[in-house]
């Protein structure tokens, strides 16, 4: 792909970058109309506590706000206001104002996507947004757009959010042309009333042709690089991923200045958004290809950190905070962080230390080996309870600090497998075995009775844990078979290898195969990894004779036909390693192995 091409048009499309991020938002919110009663809570409104100052809390309106003339809404309380006559006066949003038609004659719904972030606060609030996308759509862009933004965009909250984004489209679509087709291609994976084919054709051979140097192209090569990804068009991931970088460092996003100078907060977010998800989908692609180093660790970097997503979508930005004042708060114990400031956190611990790990020499081994796993470790401790809760209770899920966790498992897992296998290629490299490096000393863990199991089991039941949740297997990374692939890994190793076969570890193996299995009528690549598990286990996974058991039975039985500790139970782990993150206790359900909700599972193991 030859820049120089793209450079023909760097002046007019920056010029109009600069025009498109002075444009008003069209959104502005307005104050409700609410009861004049006054009510205190017990938290400040959003402007107030987005700018960290003392609120008096005051209804419909803080003094703060009324002075200087601003909006001034409330987040909604699980806890604070218990009468339902009160609590309905606080709104959970700033009303926007109805803008006008994204595509002529169309029913677009610039509401947002029914798969939300979670919008938790401190001491037990929330911001519950969560709406459906429009019931009949007239057009098909809408039900795209849509589709993008339910599914898609919550993984990769890089682009603004939706009624922010219509606004933009609106006021300049020549700029949004080719990051338009694009979504459009994107959310046509997630439905079957649209084709693909003809959009995909159009999105890949756009993104392969010349492109302006703008925010939006930057944006379209990400996307288009995960989706490639998502497909195994790996050629075109690389290609489309690079370039994306060598644009986004020829603008200067890397630096912090970049995003500062615009005068419009959303799309300054935005900016450092798109940043931080390069550095994303450059990590894991590093992952996957043995000996890689990832291109955009070379670039010099100082962008600010993303805010919480519940701020992102208000449109109400606080002021960010740097990297450095990031570091600084960790080591003086602070914890009250962004959900994407604590993935940006453990996407630097994958490219500093466990990417490097299988590539270093011997003698370097055993200590970039402690570093990273310490570090895994520390993270998983400081993350706050109340964010690990992951789903509050109206069933909405915090998307960012869900991947962040399952990142961190898989991490811990990578250090503890063997090198080769840290590719696709898992129907070559099985026969190869585990690693046999320091991650092989067995753990005491108190369960049913007492046994020796090693780390990384528990780091997969960790990952596994995640799934107890109410998480749609659709909002799932286009790029998180590869996670799962390691998980699956743990598992089939400790049947085959290390003496550890049991009926909990076939069913949760069953229950990743299906998961990958569902996953993959979106994505490709989850349908390969799949496919290869299941021929893998048939071919090292002698079948259960046993009438006590077969896969898909009922929680009971496969209890009684188990004589060894049973790891669907939280242990509790010998004090000498207190490893707390793996002491938690989820009372949810949707992981177990009788859960109604689940198709009745094939016997993977039978020819």
């Amino acid at each position: 792909m030859v820049m120089s091409r793209d450079r023909e048009n760097t002046a007019g499309s920056l010029s109009r970058q600069t025009s498109t991020a002075s444009s008003p938002e069209g959104s502005e919110p307005k104050v409700a109309n609410r009861s004049k009663a006054n009510i205190r809570v017990s938290l400040a409104c959003v402007q107030c506590r987005s700018k960290h100052v003392k609120c008096d809390a005051t209804l419909p309106a803080c003094n703060r706000c009324q002075q200087e003339d601003k909006p001034c809404f409330y987040a909604k309380s699980r806890r604070g206001i218990r009468d339902p006559k009160k609590r309905s006066l606080i709104s959970d949003k700033p009303p926007a104002t109805s803008s006008g038609s994204f595509y002529s004659g169309s029913n677009f719904s610039s509401a947002a996507p029914s798969v939300q972030s979670l919008h938790d606060l401190p001491s037990g609030w929330t911001v519950n947004s969560e709406s459906q996308p429009a019931v009949s759509p007239k057009s098909e862009k809408d039900l795209l757009l849509d589709l993008f933004y339910s599914y898609f965009h919550p993984s990769y909250p890089c682009l603004p959010p939706k009624r922010f984004f219509v606004n933009h489209v609106e006021s300049d679509p020549d700029s949004y042309h080719f990051l338009l087709s694009v979504l459009n291609f994107c959310g046509s994976l997630y439905t079957s009333e649209v084709s693909s084919d003809d959009l995909r054709e159009a999105a890949y051979a756009t993104a392969c042709a010349s492109l302006p140097f703008t925010v939006q192209s930057v944006q379209g090569l990400l996307i288009m690089s995960i989706a490639a990804f998502g497909e195994m068009k790996f050629e075109h991931h690389a290609g489309f991923a690079n370039r994306a970088i060598t644009m986004a460092v020829e603008l200067g996003m890397n630096h912090k200045a970049f995003a500062d100078g615009n005068s419009n907060t959303v799309l300054a977010e935005s900016h450092r958004r798109t940043w931080w998800c390069l550095t994303f989908q450059d990590s894991t692609r590093a992952l996957c290809e043995a000996g890689s180093t990832p291109p955009i660790t070379h670039v010099d970097s100082d962008v600010d950190l993303p805010c919480e997503e519940w701020e992102y979508e208000s449109g109400i930005i606080p002021q960010p905070i740097s990297q450095s004042q990031y570091e600084t708060r960790v080591n003086l114990g602070q914890t009250d962080f962004s959900s994407m400031a604590y993935l940006v956190e453990i996407c630097k611990i994958q490219t500093d230390l466990v990417i490097p790990y299988h590539e270093a020499s011997e003698d370097k081994k055993a200590e970039i080996f402690e570093r990273a796993d310490s570090r895994i470790c520390d993270w998983l401790r400081r993350v706050p309870k109340w964010k690990m809760n992951l789903v509050d209770p109206d069933g909405v899920a915090d998307v960012v600090l869900y991947h962040a966790v399952a990142i961190a498992h898989i991490n811990r897992l990578r250090l503890r497998q063997s090198a080769p296998r840290n590719g696709l290629n898992i129907r070559e490299n099985f026969p190869l075995g585990p690693a046999k490096g320091p991650d092989r000393k067995g753990q005491l863990v108190k369960g049913f009775g007492w046994s020796s199991h090693p780390i990384d089991i528990q780091a997969a039941n960790s990952f596994c844990d995640l799934f107890r949740r109410p998480f749609p297997t659709k909002s799932l990374r286009a790029v998180f078979a590869t996670g799962i692939l390691r998980v699956a890994l743990a598992y089939l190793d400790a049947c085959v290898f290390l003496g550890l076969d049991s009926p909990v570890f076939r069913e949760r193996l069953n229950r990743l195969i299906q998961i990958l299995t569902s996953h993959g009528e979106m994505w490709p690549l989850s349908q390969k990894v799949a496919d290869d598990l299941k021929v893998v286990a048939k071919e090292y996974l002698a079948p259960r004779t046993s009438q006590s058991w077969r896969p898909g039975i009922s929680e009971p039985e496969a209890w009684n036909a188990v004589t060894s500790a049973l790891l669907n139970q939280t242990s509790t782990i010998a004090p000498s390693f207190s490893f707390e993150p793996y002491q938690q206790v989820y009372q949810v359900e949707g992981w177990s192995m009788n859960d109604s909700s689940w198709p009745n599972l094939t016997d993977i193991y039978q020819a």
